[in-house]
This record gives C-alpha cells, sequence and structure tokens, in this order.
C-alpha cells in the first residue's frame, strides 16, 4: 500500500525513517505523538514512557557491547553512529527491533507493532541469531523464526499457483486447438489464443450434465482466471 508521507500521523512517519531516536520511540510505543516534550506528556503516559526509554536504553547498550566485544565495528558504526543515549539517532531497525518485547495489546500503535516485527525479521536474515537474542531473548528468536517460515511457506504457495496456472493455461490451448480442428473459428481468436466463452461454456454445460458443483465458474470468475492461466505462459 502506498504511504503518504504529508497525510499519515507522526507515528507513521516515524516508521520510516532511517534513524530515530529512543525517546522518540519510546513516546509512539506508548501511543503518544513521538514529539511531544517531556513536559507536554499526558501524565497517565510519563511512568510508561520512562520505564520504555529506560529498557531500550539497557537493550541496545548490551548489544553494543557484545558487538564490540566480537569485532563488529561495520554494525556498530551503522547502528550506533553515536554514543548510546535517548536523544541520539540510532539505526532504525535495530532500534525497532530491540522494541519486540514492549509490544502491548490496545497500547502500542497496529502500524507500529508491524514495523517492529518486520525489523527483527530482517535483522535476523542479515545478522542472524546472536543479534535478534540480544534484541528480545528467546522471545524475539522464535518469532524471527517462525516469521521467516511462514514467508519459505508463502514462496512455496506462490511457486505452487503459478505452476498450476501454466498448467491450465496449456491444458486451455490444447483444448481449443483440439476443438478449432474440426473447422470451427470459434475457438482460436484473432490473436490466435483461445477464446474464453466457448470454453466457459463447455466446461459449464459439462459440469452441470455431470452433477457438478459450478460454484466459482462464475463468467468473470472464470474469464479472470483463465486470462491469469494464459498469460502465465509467458512468464520468466
Amino acid at each position: 500500500m502506498h504511504f503518504s508521507f504529508s497525510k499519515g500521523s507522526a507515528i507513521d512517519r516515524l516508521t520510516h525513517y532511517p534513524q530515530i531516536e529512543i525517546k522518540e520511540l519510546a513516546r509512539a510505543l506508548a501511543n503518544v505523538d513521538p514529539h511531544t516534550k517531556t513536559d507536554d506528556l499526558p501524565e497517565d503516559k510519563v511512568s510508561i514512557v520512562s520505564a520504555y526509554s529506560d529498557y531500550l536504553i539497557r537493550v541496545n547498550r548490551n548489544l553494543y557491547a557484545f558487538l564490540k566485544a566480537n569485532g563488529k565495528k561495520k554494525e556498530l558504526e551503522l547502528f550506533y553512529p553515536k554514543p548510546i543515549a535517548t536523544n541520539c539517532p540510532i539505526e532504525a531497525n535495530i532500534l525497532f527491533a530491540s522494541s519486540i518485547n514492549l509490544i502491548e495489546k490496545d497500547v502500542t500503535p497496529n502500524i507500529l507493532a508491524e514495523k517492529c516485527v518486520l525489523s527483527l525479521c530482517q535483522m535476523y536474515k542479515k545478522y542472524g541469531e546472536a543479534v535478534v537474542t540480544y534484541c528480545g531473548g528467546e522471545k524475539a528468536v522464535l518469532i524471527a523464526k517462525e516469521k521467516a517460515q511462514d514467508k519459505r511457506g508463502e514462496h512455496k504457495k506462490n511457486e505452487e499457483n503459478a505452476s498450476l496456472h501454466k498448467i491450465i493455461g496449456l491444458l486451455a490451448i490444447n483444448l481449443a486447438m483440439e476443438k478449432s480442428a474440426s473447422g470451427s473459428t470459434k475457438w482460436i481468436n484473432k490473436a490466435g489464443a483461445p477464446s474464453i466463452e466457448p470454453l466457459h461454456k463447455l466446461l459449464n454445460d459439462y459440469a452441470e450434465s455431470n452433477g457438478i458443483s459450478k460454484k466459482g465458474m462464475g463468467k468473470s470468475s472464470f474469464y479472470d482466471k483463465l486470462r491469469t492461466a494464459l498469460t502465465s505462459l509467458y512468464d520468466e
């Protein structure tokens, strides 16, 4: 979905910044405008914003120490361009990922919760389990692995669908060519492709004659699916 920076809320926009500050994220996690001044924080949000900030400082200092001890200079320069403090810029993805344990139902805005999970998965994919463990412990690792598995399952499903589309497209072409061999011109259109309307009528009549449910065989649905199948024959 296209994001409109000018129309998005302050929290929406925060999820698109390359660098953010701990104090900004702590406020957003509490569903407060990230640019709210400390003196202007709602009374019922002061303690939770403070707790979030303290947690994020501790987690990121711990992660910094781990990276430094393991000679990860590139990661340190990317994640922490300045010493870790509530008002210093930190690479957005690592900060969102380190917030995974702060997501609370009915408190954390949905767009922010989704960003934290997405960033965690990106950290897992790019930097491995150790970094994710420092971001949020065993819970973070389980979430990252589960989401990675879901992505693999989705990829496999997409591959299976592409294969199915090609099979349907090839069957449609062969059926149309076989029917046109008798001399009928209605099965192949002027572009040399199978004509969808007679194929729909043929299969619809066959289903009706053999007591097969015609659910999903509506004309518009059939046309869309067959066009997709025929187009897929030319996909790489």
